[in-house]
């Protein structure tokens, strides 16, 4: 509904009269997986690369913290 309605700014009534092929293919239109399957391992370990959870380097290591007296 969000890449019908939003993305492609189609009026409720014409998202609603669309067929699941029209959808399709305006998913594959703007090179988005259609077929709703999960990405491979390789794809989601790049992506953890790429974005983790905790940051890295002198900072992220609790010995380095700096510490206050309370």
């Amino acid at each position: 509904m969000a890449f019908g309605l939003g993305r492609l700014g189609w009026p409720p009534a014409v998202f609603w009269a669309a067929s699941p092929r029209e959808i399709a293919a305006a998913l594959q239109a703007h090179n988005l997986n259609a077929t709703g399957q999960a990405p491979g391992r390789s794809v989601i370990e790049a992506l953890m690369a790429a974005h983790p959870d905790h940051p890295t380097g002198p900072a992220s290591n609790p010995s380095s913290e700096v510490r206050h007296a309370r």
